[in-house]
């Protein structure tokens, strides 16, 4: 091995097809390691002897002239044949490189290459199986690695060449058993990469890590559970002078910040009966600082302070930095639990069996191999430090490895720290989940996201199912009973007789249930859909049954229903006895198994969430509403049905908060009016009992952020107009789907489109693949709601202009705010004051404090929409936009300046 070299090698070309020889390369690189060092490197522009099409010299920033003259292929062909020659070919996407290098030796009639080639994308998804991206640019910043030159092949090169090293060492630290598994595994890997697993293998002597341990005939790492330290009450810091001493060389802070956790201190300390604290985020102060120091001076013995957020925590969240900062203050009084259904920590029961079954999708055999790398380091089993979506059917095997009944190596190792974490950190779902356990021994609780709440609570009382759903998971359970490529359900209970008349029972019950099923299926339609009742949508067809109609039809179907749900309760019970007598089954029957149970746990989950819920929906007497999508082609089968209650009703107040007292509710934007009302609506608060907190901005950010008015707003600048001053990143901020479709259309049939990289919500992809699709060095204009933005602000990606088209006034795209409205409008209320102007106006903030922190506080934000100066929300927008930024009323030509500064 110490012999070998490796040649990194990165190309820039003329196109991606490699057919016909329509495209040449235009840059060749190459990096050179041995002996996990760097040794040589080699770098040449190459004429193509054709035109450089306008999109790759926008993306690598290499023209015609940069070319013109450069030597051709032919001319350093057999210069890059020698180079390479005898090498081990790397590539970062090896699948591109090594054959668009042979189709160009080919093209000048060169001898091709033969050597051994490796991919370190794949390698990289292989022995760093936790990082979020495996894209260059991304790794290269998370590995700490200057990657400079994006798009130019000899930054490329040597980027990809550095990421080599750091998986070489990876790889050589891998115990010997898990390299063996990984190798009988034999997954299907980019031309030869699998040989560097044979290589490590083979000079591997034994395993003699002392941090690694045997479990399930599986090397996994060792676990040091946590002690408890003795419980010391502290004496709270209350001025800023005591703060200042303690907190330096940790974190600083301002006046605000000292103002902030002094009142929180006081909130619980001094009142006998504490408030409700509204406190809304900025992002120019440490909020999670400043609520986290004073609780944890309140906390008595045995206490927890739990924090509750819109989507998952993970060890890189800030809340995790502020309690080791917090530590370094407070000699480790605080002690930091992230904690998730049990569903996603993996079983290696299940996962050790599942490795003796070879499954035909080469996805699910690559995760094993992903896996079996992780459980080297991890110290959770949290399936979720992965990074991959478990709902994608392409990781459907991450389901198969966890258990609702796992009581394992991770789950008691959770179970121990529970007891002595005195910081919680969940989901707005698991908190509303799994309240009765939380609110023992009288915590703190800090609700982040506090907007997102409500929505989160009203989630467990909607449906959203398609028509064909119970069908394709019912296929999938009679696959895994009769299934010929491998041993099936009934093939494993051949010898069981007692079992084998389980899954009869099973494989019955769920044909009765699809019987019942499609009698409700075809009766719906039949009552409620008809060509001539759909409504135009941007992505199809819309049909909203009448609620007393639709309520009057479920409530008739009661034994239907009725009977569905003893069948899925029948089911679970059947499922529980059976696991509890299949441990004398191998290792690979057992896997089959597990999947047969987990797919019989998904189906009984499907009809709770829906038909059940739906049934008990429609006895509750509240406010409902419902609708029924097809597409473009009017397929039912696959129509999605869905609606549930149209507002929180008392849901809040009787399964939170009554557990609680004095709950802080943090937000970015909870101002809409001088007021308020929304949020305390939303939120289901109260008045009396709830303190709002607000301080003003204190850095001055006038001259550095623009925000413009059009003072001629009746005509409004055409946006491709807008747009053609367009140099960096600039987002779009809109109100309906079919806004950002005519925007878009709008955009691409202009000569904006020639000079910037256009994506739009939807329309290009859901909001993580927009969020991908961005090109690094390239002008992008995205065009979608505040959703899409917050995944750019979850993503750090660069946003330097924002235009602020138009919000919803009386028309949403969302049928349950659209039912809101008019439930508002039906009460002789005013749905404006009520509902669509504060919504607009807390979007609106939003999305200006997200583009201020995206450009680094020194962006352009354009309000378009006449509606902010002279519509109902403009004057109470203005009053509450952050104060340390003055809105500026310019004509069109002062406009068009500001954006070509930008």
């Amino acid at each position: 091995m110490s012999n070998t070299i490796f040649s990194v090698v990165d190309i820039e070309t003329t196109g991606s097809s490699q057919s016909n020889y329509t495209n040449r390369i235009i840059q060749f690189s190459c990096t050179f390691v041995q002996n996990n060092k760097i040794i040589g490197s080699f770098n040449s522009f190459i004429n193509p002897e054709i035109s450089i099409p306008t999109e790759i010299t926008k993306l690598t920033g290499i023209s015609n002239q940069t070319v013109v003259n450069a030597p051709t292929f032919a001319e350093v062909a057999d210069k890059i044949y020698q180079l390479l020659d005898k090498t081990i070919f790397v590539a970062h996407n090896v699948n591109f490189d090594f054959p668009f290098l042979n189709f160009e030796f080919k093209r000048v009639n060169h001898k091709e290459l033969t050597n051994k080639a490796i991919d370190t994308v794949t390698l990289s998804q292989l022995l760093l199986p936790t990082e979020p991206s495996y894209k260059l640019t991304d790794l290269s910043k998370n590995l700490n690695i200057v990657h400079d030159h994006p798009h130019s092949s000899s930054s490329d090169a040597l980027a990809t060449a550095k990421i080599l090293i750091i998986l070489l060492h990876q790889l050589d630290n891998l115990p010997k058993k898990t390299v063996k598994q990984i190798l009988d595994i034999n997954p299907s890997l980019p031309m030869d990469t699998l040989i560097m697993f044979t290589r490590a293998y083979h000079l591997k002597h034994k395993d003699d890590n002392p941090k690694i341990m045997n479990i399930k005939n599986l090397k996994v790492r060792k676990i040091k559970y946590h002690t408890d330290s003795d419980f010391v009450e502290l004496k709270y810091p209350n001025n800023k002078r005591k703060k200042s001493k303690m907190f330096k060389g940790v974190t600083q802070f301002n006046n605000t910040e000292n103002k902030l956790m002094n009142s929180i201190y006081g909130n619980y300390h001094s009142a006998s009966d504490s408030n409700n604290l509204l406190i809304e985020e900025n992002r120019e102060f440490n909020y999670d600082f400043s609520y986290l120091f004073p609780l944890s001076y309140l906390l008595k013995k045995d206490q927890k302070i739990v924090i509750a957020g819109d989507e998952d925590f993970n060890s890189e969240s800030s809340l995790v930095t502020q309690v080791k900062n917090i530590n370094k203050i407070t000699s480790d009084r605080l002690r930091c639990l992230i904690v998730r259904p049990v569903t996603d920590y993996i079983d290696l029961d299940k996962f050790s069996d599942s490795l003796n079954v070879v499954s035909n999708s080469k996805n699910t055999e690559f995760l094993k191999c992903k896996i079996l790398v992780w459980l080297t380091f991890t110290k959770t089993g949290d399936i979720n430090e992965l990074k991959l979506d478990k709902d994608n059917n392409q990781n459907y095997f991450l389901n198969v490895v966890s258990d609702e009944q796992n009581r394992g190596y991770y789950i008691k190792k959770l179970a121990h720290d529970y007891q002595s974490a005195n910081v919680i950190l969940v989901s707005h779902d698991y908190l509303l989940q799994n309240v009765q356990r939380l609110h023992q021994n009288d915590p703190y609780l800090v609700i982040k996201d506090s907007r997102r709440l409500s929505d989160n609570a009203l989630d467990n009382y909607r449906i959203q199912f398609k028509l064909s759903e119970n069908k394709i998971i019912c296929n999938h359970i009679t696959n895994l009973m009769y299934q010929t490529h491998n041993r099936n359900v009934f093939d494993i209970f051949s010898k069981a007789k007692k079992l084998a008349g389980m899954a009869k029972k099973i494989e019955n019950l769920l044909a009765k249930n699809s019987d019942q099923f499609e009698t409700i299926k075809d009766d719906f339609l039949n009552a409620f859909y008809s060509k001539s009742k759909l409504n135009r949508t941007v992505d199809g067809y819309i049909v909203k049954p009448d609620v007393e109609r639709f309520k009057t039809f479920v409530l008739n179907k009661k034994s239907l229903f009725n009977s569905i749900s003893r069948n899925q309760q029948t089911i679970l019970d059947i499922v529980d006895d059976m696991k509890r007598s299949i441990n004398h089954f191998n290792g690979h029957d057992k896997a089959i198994l597990y999947a047969f149970f987990d797919k019989l746990e998904e189906y009984c989950s499907f009809i709770e969430n829906n038909l059940v819920r739906l049934f008990k929906l429609n006895k509750l007497g509240k406010q409902l509403v419902f609708a029924f999508n097809v597409n473009e082609d009017k397929d039912v089968e696959n129509g999605l049905l869905y609606g549930g209650l149209v507002r929180n009703e008392n849901i809040l107040p009787n399964e939170l908060y009554k557990y609680f007292k004095g709950i802080i509710f943090l937000d970015s934007a909870i101002y809409s009016s001088k007021r308020s009302q929304y949020f305390y609506d939303k939120l289901e608060l109260k008045r009396q009992n709830t303190r709002m907190i607000k301080f003003e901005d204190e850095n001055d950010l006038n001259g550095q952020v623009n925000l413009i008015l059009d003072e001629s707003l009746q005509i409004p600048m055409p946006l491709e107009k807008v747009m053609k001053y367009n140099k960096s990143n600039s987002f779009i901020l809109t109100r309906s789907k079919q806004r950002v479709k005519e925007i878009a259309k709008s955009l691409y049939e202009s000569d904006v489109n020639e000079h910037n990289v256009i994506l739009s919500q939807d329309f290009s992809g859901n909001d993580d693949k927009i969020v991908k699709k961005i090109v690094v060095d390239s002008q992008n204009i995205i065009v979608g709601n505040n959703d899409l933005l917050k995944s750019l602000r979850n993503k750090n990606k660069p946003i330097n202009t924002l235009i602020i088209d138009s919000m919803a006034i009386d028309s949403f795209d969302d049928i349950y705010l659209q039912a809101q409205y008019d439930l508002i409008n039906s009460e002789h209320g005013n749905p404006n004051d009520g509902l669509s102007i504060p919504l607009s106006i807390l979007n609106i903030k939003d999305a200006i404090k997200d583009v201020i922190e995206l450009s680094g506080s020194k962006g352009l934000i354009y309000l378009r929409d006449k509606e902010v100066i002279e519509g109902p929300y403009g004057s109470n927008l203005i009053d509450l936009i952050p104060s340390h930024i003055k809105p500026q009323l310019l004509d069109k030509r002062k406009i068009i300046e500001k954006l070509k500064k930008v």
